[in-house]
């Protein structure tokens, strides 16, 4: 779909800060001047100046734009943003105008995007983190429940054997394979980590961690991953270990009836060129318990979140491939909300030998 309105948009955002007041604004001292009461950085007005990116301003935000370029006065001696009853009556009905014709204009952006967003999962949702061909092989292998956990119909001598039911991280696992199916990938298959015959110069997604996925005990020993993940074979978390000593491990919670209930998880995401292959890429997806895998599966593939999430990621890396990124998991009765890098990063870093 066209993205006119999109770029309609940004283009006159930009306009404002380049030509309204007859001096160029670097989008960095746009930003200062939005601070005075949250701050803002450069990046941001750069994402909203791109027509290709979903991100836009805020009412507030439309409102400070207004404000500010009501009037060449508020340039000196420094940009700013004035108080809405200091406007003298010219500035205050350029400001009306100006804020009458941005808000106007955003919500033909925001009903072009709504469009796009509903013509269905047979068109691709653009999704920076996603970016392969969409022609091309992408195989996504879960770890596998352990033998002596697996119910009766797992087992491939059972006249009911059912092949999903040897899968473990199922709830991650369908959440990534229909988010995939949403994004365009034509190509997809899924395979149990036990498999033999998983070609590991494919694109890869690895979900689960080491103690009951091969290939991701595997590829983080090759990458030289600088997180370690413990190994267990019991019911306590595969804990992650910082490179300086520090333990994180998931948050547990004794209530006063003698139960016990998680409220935050460990979740870990990386991507990275695939060793075994340059033109294809590895993504990891694991956590200490279930939640914290689902947590990162969702991370930069849930719409509420993934924009954000990029920028966070883009901000502070520069880069969106080649990196990992640790960090907790919310747990609401049992629930795990898609987190937000924002506030819940805790490392996040580019893998050895990608800086």
């Amino acid at each position: 779909m066209a993205r006119k309105a999109r770029r309609q948009f940004a283009r006159r955002l930009r306009e404002l800060r380049e030509f309204e007041l007859g001096e160029k604004l670097t989008q960095d001292a746009l930003a200062v001047a939005f601070s005075q009461r949250r701050a803002l950085t450069g990046a941001a007005i750069s994402t909203w100046e791109n027509g290709e990116n979903d991100k836009r301003p805020s009412d507030k935000r439309i409102v400070d734009y207004a404000l500010l370029f009501s009037t060449p006065d508020n340039l000196k001696p420094e940009p700013y943003v004035p108080a809405e009853s200091s406007l003298d009556k010219v500035a205050r009905q350029q400001f009306y105008t100006l804020r009458r014709e941005l808000l106007r204009l955003r919500e033909e952006a925001d009903q072009e995007a709504r469009r796009e967003r509903s013509v269905g999962p047979s068109r691709s949702i653009a999704n920076e983190m996603w970016q392969h061909d969409r022609t091309e092989e992408i195989v996504v292998v879960t770890s596998e429940v352990p033998e002596e956990q697996a119910p009766d119909h797992a087992r491939a001598d059972s006249v009911n054997y059912t092949r999903l039911a040897r899968y473990g991280q199922l709830d991650a696992f369908f959440e990534l394979y229909v988010r995939i199916a949403e994004l365009g990938y034509r190509n997809r298959r899924h395979r149990s980590a036990n498999e033999r015959g998983i070609d590991p110069a494919h694109n890869l997604v690895l979900l689960g961690g080491p103690s009951r996925n091969r290939l991701t005990r595997n590829f983080i020993q090759i990458l030289g991953l600088p997180i370690e993940q413990r190994i267990r074979h019991d019911e306590k978390p595969e804990s992650f270990v910082l490179p300086d000593g520090t333990e994180a491990e998931p948050t547990m919670v004794d209530f006063a009836d003698g139960e016990q209930e998680i409220i935050e998880d460990v979740g870990l995401f990386v991507r990275a060129t695939n060793p075994m292959n340059p033109d294809a890429d590895i993504t990891i997806c694991t956590g200490g318990y279930t939640a914290g895998v689902l947590g990162a599966v969702r991370i930069f593939t849930h719409e509420d979140t993934t924009t954000a999430n990029i920028d966070v990621v883009r901000d502070r890396l520069g880069q969106l491939t080649n990196f990992y990124a640790l960090f907790k998991v919310p747990v609401i009765n049992g629930r795990v909300p898609p987190p937000r890098l924002a506030t819940t990063l805790m490392a996040c870093e580019v893998l050895p030998g990608h800086r």
